[in-house]
């Protein structure tokens, strides 16, 4: 038979051992409640933006355009052929439209895109004649070039966001829970350095990584034809750098840390930023203000649109090198400054 008064017993100890550990506190109820006050300022009502499309440069691409800037629900901008396909494919417009041979704009976009039907919507109202519409004015294309699908843009970034979660979980987590059952501690009277553990640690966990990042992109080749048209050494030394850069942030959010609260929201104030606003999910490029400035700034953002180049564009060694560079120095400084601040204990 169950005795309560144990029970009781351990749920008091459990419950006053978390109010006495103020990482615990400030990770389980203070983050949570800032995360809900920044987001909540940061998504105040407010007007949808405009939806960027491109106007294919052409004989009356002028009039075209001049005729879509009448609504200012659309970002117009006119780019040569090649270009609209590169801006339509990394997402940085919803869709393409250019003059038809028959005098009948012709409107290319994916539909499995959610801005697609909105853009089109948009675009159609804009050339309509307030007599016709709702009438067609405008014939569509369906965007389904392998390359140039949204499952084409998703790819890579699921290879940059598959670098960070197990860089910085793989790394930062590990070392805490080592912390935490004093198998650090034992480390500690034996003759290895803090930098030679750290780097072995690094470097074994970081070499996994490496069969996860071309298992992605065989599967999407394999299953949706995803191409890949860049160089391997290039995409080799994007995953190495990346896989790196990452976990030298998971060394360093790990060097202090004691609690799995704490490592946890750590993780989770650095990671949730990019997993929004790294560019995998969607384009970045249309950011705007401190928003599309803290894109800039955050490392999967980089390594995305180098893994996009090498996997759906020609772009070789030189091409990437950098933001690999960008990224390695990244790595570094990271974990110099673990070096700095790393404890056993």
């Amino acid at each position: 038979m169950m005795r309560w008064r144990v029970v009781k017993a351990v749920a008091t100890t459990t419950f006053r051992e978390f109010w006495r550990s103020p990482d615990a506190v400030f990770w389980t109820y203070g983050f949570p409640l800032m995360m809900a006050v920044v987001l909540g300022f940061s998504f105040q009502p407010a007007p949808p933006p405009p939806v960027p499309v491109a106007v294919v440069a052409g004989a009356r691409a002028g009039d075209l355009a001049a005729s879509l800037r009448r609504n200012d629900r659309l970002l117009v901008e006119v780019l040569d052929a090649a270009s609209a396909d590169t801006a339509l494919a990394r997402g940085r417009v919803a869709l393409v439209v250019r003059q038809g041979e028959v005098g009948v704009p012709i409107v290319r976009s994916d539909p499995t895109r959610a801005e697609a039907d909105v853009a089109r919507l948009l675009v159609e109202k804009a050339l309509a004649p307030p007599s016709q519409y709702p009438a067609p004015v405008i014939a569509s294309e369906v965007e389904d070039r392998p390359g140039a699908r949204y499952i084409d843009f998703l790819i890579p970034g699921l290879v940059g966001l598959n670098l960070l979660g197990a860089g910085m979980w793989g790394i930062g987590f590990n070392l805490v829970q080592l912390r935490i059952q004093k198998l650090l501690r034992r480390l500690f009277v034996t003759p290895m350095r803090h930098g030679e553990f750290l780097f072995g640690f690094l470097l074994g966990r970081g070499i996994l990584v490496l069969p996860e990042a071309f298992a992605i992109v065989l599967f999407g080749h394999l299953l949706w034809g995803v191409p890949f048209r860049g160089s391997p050494f290039a995409f080799l030394l994007l995953v190495g750098a990346g896989g790196l850069a990452f976990t030298g942030l998971g060394c360093l959010l790990a060097s202090r840390v004691r609690s799995i609260e704490a490592i946890a929201g750590l993780m989770n104030l650095f990671q949730l930023p990019m997993w929004l606003l790294g560019g995998t999910f969607f384009g970045n490029e249309r950011l705007e203000g401190v928003v599309r400035w803290a894109a800039e700034a955050m490392p999967l953002t980089h390594l995305n649109r180098a893994l996009r180049d090498v996997i759906l564009g020609p772009a070789g060694v030189v091409d990437v090198l950098i933001p690999a560079t960008g990224l390695l120095g990244f790595a570094a400084v990271c974990f110099a400054v673990a070096l700095r601040m790393f404890r056993w204990t």
